[in-house]
């Protein structure tokens, strides 16, 4: 058994239901939910007459073998022509002729099941145009049944004029607007088909329209495809726009392009564009937004965004194994992971390097007891300078910077990872979500952020002592090496509780209150393409403002660490773990000491964040990391039009990944009668558009197929 038929019959099975012991068999309603799971421009209930195709020996159901041989048939090259042959020949070899007799009888068969009381009227359908496809020998071979489909609705067009223009030879607008609105209904939207009484006023001189008055208006429409396809893949001139604005003048200019020339493009001319803005309803020198005119122009505009997401986006599909070489970029995660950790990285070193004197004087001040040594944040800047000079300022900066890029980068990695985690598929995030993404944040950055705070602490705080007694002998200063040998693995997580005490609350208020700060003050939204980027300046403000309240509300905690974490002299009393040092210190030195640096840790941390985010904001923006090409990240949409795709060549020429092509839906989404459980049904997606080709052959036979329903089933089959 071919792959073909075992796919097929996989599919039979999920849907086809027993009609006795031996036998399961696939309704009319079943079949039509398979081929027609979505609401189309079609009428659904014309697919019956695929099923009344299917079902060879008239029925009234489907067998797998059925099943399996129309599948075969469809997705064959050319096959929606096959299926028609095949059918109104009623024969399975396509080196059979059609003889004019058995497609009127065919034909007038079907429109008999349609309306009972339908009677041939070979006038009124113009069947002289219709018999000159089959002269000279009164019958056609499978090549020339193609032509007969392709050309038909032309004829038909021009036929129906000559037989309503009569001897006057025009037609009136409401003839004009009938044979359009039959014969094109399915080709055209249902915006342009509400917009076709507009004709008239396009032609004011006169109340009727001649053949040449008809045949442009009907050359017009029929340049629709083309006109939509090469809109369609124009992507806006730059990322930070939306959209493209058309008027009449650039669509010229635009499908005149000698880049279109030479791919032999269909002229255009500046009268037919002319008679498609007045359709749209947009005067001499309107604009008109590119999707607003694909809208008008596409009659499947609205279908697509409902057949889009099915298509390699359900959450259930996966990249199988054997497609391995396909998907080739399975470490990508990894990369992407290690990409925002690099980033973070340097951008934690330039929020660190800006501020770093600010947190000098702000550890100087919580580290000492009463007012030893220093009245204020300003008297401890000034008297570093004055004492330990410019390089005082900078005292233990080597420390920060090795610490502080993975301190920050995993602060803003975790932080992203938990935030992804908790967005739904609208991208929206509840403030729980946020506020756990910052404490995660938090909680993680302490295995790096102790240590870093000890050894900078410790490095800070040698330089003190020219301060407080400048005529001593000061103590030997030690590197950054000696004192990690001095204080040891155990030494270097000394405090780390009023470290978690102070990161994870810290986190906590600052990155909700920095997305919000984006979204309400920059109007900032990820899923806009208008409000999706903010200036440097605008995520600067951002990150400073949203630094302010959560370095204030955690400065108790930081002044608790910094005391548990500086080398205590041998005159102070010695902190035996935090209950023990906020105790001593309220009895000691009051409430207010809490506080202590509560300023100098405000400016420092407000820039130092909002240089960090910034940073890392502006990082991202210039160096961007472009995802694989996959089968996931392809079949993105342009511009945000639903209906374009960005297919590698691979994709459109390799009939192997096009197999691949498949529509995930769980059996509960088909509009079916039946109770259908959860079951996830994969669904090539050759079935659906194949099947759509095959019932718009038909309307171009004949209009009033798309009212074929199972009750004209019924009496087709004589049930």
């Amino acid at each position: 058994m071919s792959l073909l038929s075992i796919r097929s019959s996989e599919i039979f099975d999920q849907f086809a239901v027993a009609r006795d012991a031996d036998q399961p068999t696939l309704s009319l309603d079943q079949f039509v939910d398979i081929l027609a799971p979505f609401d189309t421009d079609l009428p659904k209930d014309s697919f019956s007459l695929l099923y009344v195709i299917a079902d060879k020996n008239q029925k009234g159901y489907l067998t797998r073998d059925d099943w399996n041989d129309f599948i075969s048939t469809l997705t064959d090259t050319d096959g929606e022509f096959k299926l028609l042959y095949k059918f109104i020949s009623s024969t399975q070899s396509l080196k059979d002729p059609i003889t004019y007799e058995r497609c009127i009888e065919m034909l007038n068969k079907l429109n008999k099941s349609i309306d009972p009381a339908y009677q041939q009227n070979l006038i009124k359908m113009n069947w002289t145009y219709f018999t000159r496809f089959f002269a000279p020998n009164g019958s056609m071979n499978f090549n020339e049944f193609i032509s007969l489909i392709n050309y038909l609705p032309l004829t038909k067009l021009i036929g129906n004029f000559e037989l309503l223009a009569g001897k006057k030879q025009t037609i009136d607008n409401e003839q004009m607007i009938h044979l359009l609105s039959t014969n094109l209904n399915h080709k055209l939207s249902s915006k342009l088909k509400g917009n076709l009484e507009n004709i008239a006023d396009f032609f004011p001189e006169t109340n009727e329209y001649s053949l040449s008055n008809f045949l442009f208006v009907y050359n017009t429409l029929s340049k629709i495809d083309l006109i939509n396809e090469v809109i369609a893949n124009t992507p806006p001139t730059s990322k930070d726009k939306d959209d493209i604005m058309i008027n009449k003048q650039d669509l010229y200019t635009h499908l005149n392009d000698h880049l279109l020339k030479s791919s032999n493009f269909k002229p255009i001319s500046i009268n037919e564009i002319e008679l498609l803005f007045h359709l749209i309803n947009k005067k001499e020198n309107d604009n008109i937004p590119r999707k607003e005119m694909i809208s008008y122009l596409n009659p499947n505009y609205h279908n697509n965004i409902n057949t889009l997401t099915p298509i390699f986006e359900h959450p259930s599909t996966s990249h199988p194994s054997k497609h391995a070489n396909s998907d080739n970029f399975s470490l990508w995660p990894i990369y992407d992971s290690l990409y925002s950790f690099f980033l973070g990285s340097i951008a934690g070193c330039i929020g660190a390097t800006v501020v770093y004197p600010i947190d000098l004087v702000k550890t100087r001040m919580q580290a000492q007891r009463h007012k030893a040594m220093y009245d204020n944040s300003l008297d401890c800047f000034k008297k570093i300078v004055k004492h330990e000079g410019l390089k005082g300022l900078y005292s233990g900066l080597g420390a920060q910077l090795v610490g502080v890029a993975p301190e920050k980068a995993i602060k803003l990695t975790v932080n992203d990872l938990v935030r992804k985690i908790g967005t739904d598929e609208d991208g929206k995030i509840t403030m729980r979500w946020e506020i756990l993404a910052g404490m995660s944040a938090g909680a993680c950055q302490v295995v790096f952020t102790n240590p870093l705070e000890i050894v900078k602490i410790r490095l800070q705080m040698q330089g003190g002592s020219k301060v407080n007694n400048p005529g001593e002998i000061p103590k030997k200063h030690l590197s950054a090496g000696q004192i990690v040998k001095q204080l040891g693995l155990k030494g270097l997580y000394k405090g780390a509780g009023a470290c978690l005490l102070r990161d994870v609350p810290f986190s906590a208020i600052y990155f909700p209150t920095y997305a919000n700060l984006k979204r309400i003050m920059f109007g900032f939204d990820p899923n806009d393409n208008k409000h999706q980027r903010l200036s440097t300046w605008q995520l600067l403000v951002s990150g400073a403002l949203a630094g302010a309240p959560a370095a204030f509300f955690t400065t108790p905690a930081d002044v608790i660490k910094t005391r548990l974490q500086v080398e205590s002299k041998t005159h102070e009393t010695k902190y035996s773990g935090i209950a023990h040092a906020a105790r001593v210190i309220l009895k000691e030195e009051g409430f207010s000491a809490f506080f202590k640096g509560s300023i100098a840790r405000v400016f420092r941390s407000s820039p130092q964040f909002g240089f960090t985010l910034a940073s890392y904001e502006l990082l991202q923006n210039l160096f961007p990391l472009s995802p694989p090409l996959t089968k996931e990240s392809n079949f993105k949409t342009i511009s945000g039009y639903p209906g374009v795709y960005n297919l590698s060549n691979d994709q459109v020429y390799n009939s192997q990944r096009k197999n691949e092509r498949i529509i995930y839906l769980n059996k509960s989404e088909f509009n079916s009668q039946y109770k259908l459980n959860d079951a996830l049904v994969k669904l090539p997606a050759e079935y659906i558009y194949k099947s759509q080709d095959a019932i718009k052959l038909l309307l171009d036979i004949d209009y009033k197929f798309g009212n074929f329903n199972e009750t004209a089933y019924k009496r087709f089959i004589g049930k």
